[in-house]
């Protein structure tokens, strides 16, 4: 079942991958939270009909499940999509993916306030590791950037994106002991979808502007392939080997993301993101393989 689970959070990892291309397409034209909330409608309504189909028995959330599937709403689907999609605007589709390599190391942090998780000694060598590595992709390596808080707007929604959904995928390793893959995402799709509506409604406005070809088609691989697809297999995943295991497919989201923007998008890959991905994926490495890492060294936790 592992080995299963192993690959369907792998094809997760390459769907999501290339996901920031194709949204870069579709944002020139359509602005952020008429994206999300739409494409999540057309999500939620996908994985319903498939609960019809497959006779779910589990439609209607029990009542202890719906304040997480709210929470799980606002961080994976409002913040999460609305911080990554507008954060496209204004950075770049390798910083994006670069950025979300490090939500192993901010899941295990999270993992330890909230679930009261005990992390090693060489877990937190590992998250300050990758914190820095982030904080110097989004200073450009500029250590005045830092020192007067002047990041690129795009790259800060990117962590906070990163941030929302570690915390989505610590709420639903608890939901889904109730409630079917399918149905969790499906209801975290909706509450999601009507907040980030809401907050359209009074910012920017929401309207469906008339899409190129190129957007629609992009418009349609977040929908059923970046969105259905990869969200079931990831919630597969994370049901089978749990939150922390599962986050550390995530870093073939970089690979993906900086090959396919270099080629579609005619992206430059600098020293500075080689270097800044370098440092995130060393400390993720040492984050999620901590007792590998102590066992050949013959040390004690």
């Amino acid at each position: 079942m592992k080995n299963k689970a192993y690959v369907l959070l792998s094809l997760a990892g390459i769907l999501w991958g290339f996901q920031p291309v194709v949204v870069k397409f579709i944002v020139a034209e359509m602005n952020p939270p008429t994206l999300v909330s739409f494409r999540y409608l057309l999500l939620s309504a996908t994985l319903f009909l498939l609960m019809k189909i497959t006779h779910k028995k589990d439609f209607i959330p029990p009542k202890s499940c719906w304040l997480p599937l709210i929470i799980m709403g606002i961080t994976g689907v409002s913040l999460n999509n609305g911080s990554q999609f507008t954060g496209l605007q204004y950075s770049t589709v390798a910083n994006a993916t670069l950025i979300a390599a490090m939500t192993p190391a901010v899941t295990s942090l999270l993992a330890f306030v909230f679930l009261r998780e005990r992390l090693a000694l060489l877990q937190w060598i590992g998250i300050i590791i990758s914190i820095s590595g982030t904080l110097y992709l989004i200073s450009n390596g500029n250590l005045d950037i830092i020192l007067h808080i002047s990041f690129n707007l795009g790259d800060i929604l990117f962590f906070v994106a990163q941030l929302s959904w570690a915390i989505y995928c610590l709420i639903s390793i608890r939901v889904m002991k109730k409630m079917s893959v399918l149905s969790v995402t499906a209801w975290a799709g909706v509450f999601g979808a009507i907040f980030i509506a809401i907050y359209g409604h009074f910012t920017c406005g929401l309207f469906i502007p008339d899409l190129s070809m190129k957007a629609m088609a992009s418009f349609a691989y977040i929908v059923w392939l970046g969105g259905v697809g990869a969200m079931i297999f990831w919630n597969i995943g994370v049901k089978n080997v749990g939150a922390s295991t599962a986050s550390i497919f995530l870093n073939i989201m970089p690979i993906v993301g900086i090959v396919t923007a270099s080629i579609t998008l005619n992206e430059i890959i600098t020293m500075e993101e080689c270097l800044g991905a370098v440092v995130i994926l060393l400390g993720v490495y040492i984050t999620t393989h901590t007792k590998q890492i102590l066992e050949k060294l013959n040390w004690k936790k």
